[in-house]
Parts: C-alpha cells; sequence; structure tokens
C-alpha cells in the first residue's frame, strides 16, 4: 500500500538587519520551546488560515521581538524534504524599516549579531547553507532533503523576482 504525504506546512521565516558591509548586522531570535528549542533563527511560525504570507511574516515578528517592519522583503523560499515528518516550505523575508523596540517574548529570546559572527553553531544545520545567499542580497529558492539525523542533499539557486515571485502563488518543490 503506497502512502502519500500531505502537502507541505507553509511557514514565514523575517530577518530584521540593520547596517550594511562590516558594520550589517541582523537579529536573531534564541527559540525557548517548540520545534527548534535552544537554537538561533530569524523570527517566524505557521501560516494561520485566511492568513497572507506577509500578514504572517509581520505578526510573527512582532509577536517573537516586539518589532514591526514597514518594508518587508520577500527574498527567498526553503523547500525542507522530510523523511521523518511532514515536508515544509518557508518563505524567507527581510527587513531594515523597523519599528518598535526589541523585547524578549516567551518563546523567543532576541539578539543582534554581526554577519561576520553569525552563531552558526547553535543554528539549524543547514543555515550556513543559505544565510549567507541571503544576507548578500541574493533571492534564492533552496532545496534540503533530510533524513532523521541529517540534511542529505541541498540546492541553493538564485532566481530573478519574477520566479520567486511566482512561488508564492505555486508554493510547492
Amino acid at each position: 500500500m503506497t502512502t502519500t504525504k500531505p502537502p507541505p506546512r507553509l511557514y514565514t521565516v523575517i530577518f530584521p538587519i540593520e547596517g550594511s558591509g562590516s558594520g550589517q548586522r541582523v537579529l536573531l531570535g534564541l527559540k525557548k520551546r517548540g520545534m527548534g528549542k535552544g537554537l538561533w533563527n530569524g523570527f517566524g511560525g505557521k501560516l494561520e488560515p485566511g492568513e497572507t504570507l506577509d500578514d504572517c511574516a509581520h505578526r510573527e515578528l512582532q509577536e517573537e521581538c516586539g518589532l514591526e517592519a514597514k518594508d518587508l522583503c520577500y527574498v527567498g523560499v526553503l523547500f525542507m524534504i522530510c523523511s521523518h515528518h511532514d515536508d515544509l516550505t518557508i518563505f524567507v523575508y527581510t527587513a531594515r524599516d523597523l519599528v518598535g523596540s526589541v523585547v524578549e517574548s516567551d518563546e523567543m529570546a532576541p539578539q543582534w549579531f554581526t554577519t561576520d559572527k553569525l552563531p552558526y553553531d547553535g543554528c539549524h544545520r543547514e543555515a550556513r547553507l543559505w544565510w549567507p545567499t541571503m544576507l548578500n542580497g541574493s533571492l534564492f529558492v533552496a532545496r534540503f532533503v533530510f533524513t532523521q539525523d541529517d540534511c542529505i542533499q541541498h540546492n541553493i539557486e538564485h532566481v530573478d523576482r519574477a520566479r520567486l515571485t511566482q512561488l508564492l502563488s505555486q508554493p510547492g518543490p
């Protein structure tokens, strides 16, 4: 009997960025509970029913660190193909025009990092593969294949804005 996987679960993740060049900093959050507990990541979560992807990114940023993004910029999509649980499609955003004060939430402990001193040893293993692409301003589509214990295959493709926008309406690998 063949079992089919359900469609991928949809998520967003947003990375607040300030400065440029060697002074560029990114705000990461240390996850305090749930998936990724104990790891540094951007701010994000699952798309709620009736919510747009942009709405989800705005909501998660505000809930997890108290900031509001005035210039949400869609920069990439991650397709996570997993042997041990449902697949994930994660829409990646950055923001530079931020309003509010950074606050710790019950889910995340935020901290600014310069981009030359990112805590890769405390992140999801694949972060070191795609974060540099995001932080240098490239638009991208990344595919990762996971077993229970490891990322066994990955591909990161630089794309143009038209291709990236197309994926917003057809979110599948």
